[in-house]
This record gives structure tokens, C-alpha cells and sequence, in this order.
């Protein structure tokens, strides 16, 4: 079964890191833990230092409310940390599978004891960290400014860009398992809302996202829709 160092020196952790960029450290001997479906990994509230490296499977991070609402703030994907934070606390946020996810599970500690003494590791570790941070913050423009054609043109076009990157998307085609009730959530719409946007854009001839499956029909016009830049995601 493959470790947690052969997957980071073979695959671009958190998009930003090559094979060759995880220097010699034998510290990260763990394998892959598998979650079913719909499985809560980690609560928002607990005070474990545990930080997740997702190896494959979908994931939703989200936010829970005092009304029983939540707020998904992000779908960490192949290669994304989740969870890594410097001070001791609670978690901000839970993290939960949508499909069967595999995922390495490695103490802070451990991750910051080999980012200070490797200065290699440190330094991708940062440019991970570092673009997280400009997802979520795209996140939040999506959700607070955006209306409902432009955010979910845009969040498709998001999940094209990072999929790509690990060789998930095919010529504007991949597969996503998110439900409707899912990307409500995500979005900040209601699902009938989700429903009736996405009618729209298919009826446009901009995007399809149909039984699992997107297919970007018109990029030009669907970027040029959603405003999307993908320089965050670099």
C-alpha cells in the first residue's frame, strides 16, 4: 500500500508540489486510511492536532450553524491538506466524505517538526497552504457578491481548473458526485434555486451537469460569465 511519502513524491500535493520537492524524511511511514461514504471525519469543535492529506475520493469541508444549516467552504480534492492549523484549539470546520475517500491522517507536530528542519518541504508546504487560503477567499466573493448564474459558473469552472490537475478532467468533462442538496450548500442557494440555475446555463449552452457528469460546452462564454480567473488556483 502506498505511504504518505511515496504519494507526496509522486503526486502534486495541494497542487503546488512536484515529485522532487519532498526532500529525504522518512517521518511520514503512514498509509491511507478508507472512509465510506458519507463518513465524518473530523468534527468542527474537536481538539485533536490531526492534519488530513486527501489521497483520492471527494470531501466536502463545511461550517455548521446554531440553526442546523451549514455552510460547505470548500470540496478538498486529491492532494488537498485540511485541518493543519499552528495554535492549539478547536476546529473551525468538519470535514466529511461524499464518496468512499482514502486519506492519510499525520500529527501536526509531526508536519511542522519536518517543515522546520527541511526548508525545502517547508517552502511547498507554504505554497499549499498559501493557495488553500486563496480558494476559500474566492469562496467568499463567490457567496457574498456573485449572483447565481455567475457563483455556480464560477465553482464549476473551479472544479475543472483543480481536477485537471491531477488528471480528472478531460477536455471540459469530468465527473462530480456532488447532489444538488450538496451544492446548495456549497453555493449559499436554496436547492431549487441550484436546480433552476443550472436549467439556465444548459439552456444557454454553457455548461451541463447532468447524473454526476459536467461538460463545459462554451468555455469563452462561460468564464466570461463567471468573471473566473484562474491565477488564484496557481
Amino acid at each position: 500500500m502506498q505511504t504518505l511519502l511515496q504519494f507526496m513524491r509522486s503526486h502534486p500535493v495541494g497542487g503546488t508540489l512536484s515529485k522532487n520537492g519532498w526532500g529525504t524524511t522518512d517521518l511520514f511511514g503512514v498509509s491511507a486510511k478508507i472512509y465510506k461514504p458519507h463518513s465524518v471525519i473530523c468534527r468542527q469543535g474537536d481538539t485533536d492536532d490531526t492534519v488530513f492529506i486527501l489521497k483520492s475520493g471527494w470531501a466536502i469541508l463545511y461550517r455548521e450553524l446554531l440553526d442546523g444549516e451549514r455552510q460547505v467552504i470548500d470540496t478538498p480534492l486529491w492532494g488537498d491538506i485540511v485541518g493543519f492549523h499552528f495554535v492549539d484549539g478547536p476546529r473551525f470546520a468538519s470535514l466529511a466524505s461524499i464518496t468512499e475517500l482514502a486519506v492519510y491522517e499525520i500529527s501536526r507536530k509531526a508536519l511542522v517538526d519536518t517543515a522546520l528542519s527541511e526548508g525545502r518541504f517547508g517552502n511547498k508546504l507554504a505554497c499549499a497552504l498559501t493557495r488553500l487560503n486563496a480558494i476559500l477567499a474566492e469562496h467568499l466573493v463567490n457567496v457574498g457578491r456573485r449572483n447565481a448564474i455567475s457563483r455556480t459558473a464560477h465553482f464549476l469552472l473551479e472544479l475543472e481548473e483543480r481536477l485537471s490537475k491531477v488528471g480528472l478532467s478531460d477536455h471540459g468533462r469530468y465527473e462530480c458526485p456532488l447532489a444538488q442538496h450538496e451544492l446548495a450548500d456549497i453555493l449559499g442557494m436554496t436547492t431549487v434555486h441550484v436546480n433552476r440555475t443550472l436549467s439556465e446555463l444548459r439552456k444557454a449552452d454553457l455548461v451541463s451537469f447532468k447524473a454526476g457528469h459536467v461538460e463545459v460546452i462554451n468555455r469563452k462564454k462561460l468564464v466570461e460569465t463567471a468573471g473566473f480567473d484562474k491565477e488564484y488556483l496557481r
